[in-house]
């Protein structure tokens, strides 16, 4: 039975009758109530979309891409290459991996795993996951993790909760939707052994000589996946702004999969010449996103505020265990942050207060700033830096008032996911198989690989005691029209 779901992006989804399961499933259902962009709506009203609206679009365009795909393979290595059952399994099960692949997710996104990174640890440890949720020891390969001691001591995120969560999801006999979730699971994690099954299912090509894991799990986690086919367009969709579309048509009809030109028992993504220039636009639309929205300084400054506001809750951790964290939601969590009515960050995000943003010292000054901080040291267990001097040479002159209060926050926008020289997409030209930067003007270039930048903020109220003990201090803020440093002061 096919269920017909609507959607504002694709339109029209067909649903089978195991994935409608999987979507009626309570922990599933959970992310209706988790935004697919955390604070991203106090800057771009329209943004107020979920992460269950996503998952399903995700699922929509690995079949949408799966498709051509299989028909150009048997086409070119002929009708035996892949089997019906092959074919239909892989699809079904490049689906419902498509669906849950953020199922782990918490409220407020991203931004709630802010607060591990930037000084407060409130998730799991690896090990205290592995040995308190529902994830089954059997799962993670014994080979083939490096310092697997150290990988256990790694603080968790959302990519790990995803893992138990599916795991949590399956039924006794450990099926999901109809399919062994340990093989849904091994396609979002290199660390999860997938079945026997899945591993002979897995054996495509003439005599089977070539293994498509590897070109399955791209079509979920890769440079064209489908989880980015769909934010882009979604966020961009409601977010007003058009840095995110892209030639989805081209794009999709010139995906193909080919023998990996450096390991013969794989296949590896190949994208056809014709399409070069579209897949090099779908590269830059997403770092155009980045730079340009989620990279925000107003959004950052709220990912900042809502990090100090937890930082005061000292009972605020994550339970490996996650039976609390399945029933959290973006309204729970600010309604928890609003219950202390004491809290200066609490009302900033209630009334819609960004922290006033000071400077954004850009890729050729971030190192300037980095020598500027050197000699201060943030308070322990809060987001804030309180600049407690540990340089004595440049304490406060007497008189010249308390040092006041900083935040400031790295955003990163990479191009690709990987560093040049280990690029992981091929193009297919004249039927040789090359790297795709032998042909692409833009990964051979030098442009924009990589764009650092660093927001500065300060509380609102006090950019005129921050920005001259700043400028004191000895940070070589760039010289403006008349050749004098300025800041650039924004919302």
């Amino acid at each position: 039975m096919i269920h017909l779901l609507r959607d504002p992006i694709h339109h029209t989804i067909p649903v089978s009758w195991d994935e409608r399961q999987v979507i009626d499933h309570p922990l599933f259902q959970r992310l209706r109530r988790i935004k697919q962009t955390a604070f991203l709506h106090l800057v771009f009203p329209g943004a107020t979309h979920d992460r269950f609206s996503h998952s399903i679009g995700v699922m929509h365009m690995s079949s949408k891409a799966f498709e051509p795909i299989v028909e150009d393979f048997r086409s070119t290595f002929g009708p035996k290459s892949i089997t019906p059952d092959q074919i239909d399994y892989f699809k079904r099960l490049v689906r419902l991996t498509a669906l849950l692949h953020d199922v782990g997710h918490g409220p407020f996104s991203h931004s709630l795993e802010g607060v591990t990174s930037a000084g407060k640890p409130i998730h799991p440890l690896r090990k205290d996951l592995l040995e308190h949720s529902d994830l089954p020891n059997h799962w993670v390969k014994e080979r083939g993790i490096k310092d697997r001691e150290k990988w256990l001591n790694e603080r968790t995120y959302h990519e790990d909760f995803t893992l138990a969560i599916i795991a949590k999801m399956a039924n006794d006999d450990g099926y999901l939707g109809g399919l062994p979730a340990q093989d849904i699971a091994a396609l979002l994690a290199d660390w999860i052994e997938p079945t026997e099954e899945f591993k002979e299912m897995c054996k495509v090509g003439p005599s089977g000589r070539w293994t498509a894991q590897p070109v399955l799990k791209a079509l979920v986690s890769g440079e064209i996946d489908a989880d980015r086919m769909d934010y882009l367009h979604r966020d961009s969709h409601y977010t007003g702004v058009p840095y995110g579309q892209y030639d989805r048509e081209m794009l999709l009809d010139n995906v193909v999969w080919r023998p990996h030109p450096e390991k013969p028992s794989q296949l590896c993504v190949c994208v056809r010449r014709k399409a070069l220039h579209a897949f090099e636009d779908f590269l830059i639309s997403r770092f155009h996103m980045f730079l340009q929205v989620y990279s925000h300084k107003t959004v950052v400054s709220f990912d900042i505020i809502l990090e100090n506001a937890l930082a005061e809750s000292q009972d605020f951790q994550i339970n490996p265990d996650l039976e609390d964290y399945v029933t959290w939601s973006d309204e729970w969590l600010l309604g928890r942050i609003l219950e202390d009515r004491s809290s200066k960050w609490a009302s900033f995000i209630r009334d819609r207060i960004p922290l006033k943003h000071l400077y954004t010292a850009r890729q050729d000054e971030r190192k300037a700033f980095q020598k500027f901080i050197k000699p201060f040291e943030r308070s322990l267990g809060t987001t804030a830096w309180y600049p407690s001097l540990k340089n004595k040479s440049i304490a406060e002159p007497k008189g010249q008032g308390e040092i006041p209060k900083l935040w400031w926050r790295d955003c990163v926008s990479f191009l690709t996911k990987d560093a040049r020289g280990a690029y992981p997409i091929y193009l297919e030209d004249r039927r040789k198989i090359v790297p795709m930067e032998t042909h692409s003007l833009l990964l051979k270039s030098d442009y924009v690989r990589k764009s650092e930048f660093t927001h500065l903020y300060c509380l609102r109220g006090e950019e005129q005691k921050a920005i001259p003990w700043v400028e004191r201090s000895g940070f070589p803020v760039k010289g403006g029209a008349n050749g004098k440093n300025e800041f650039w002061i924004g919302e």
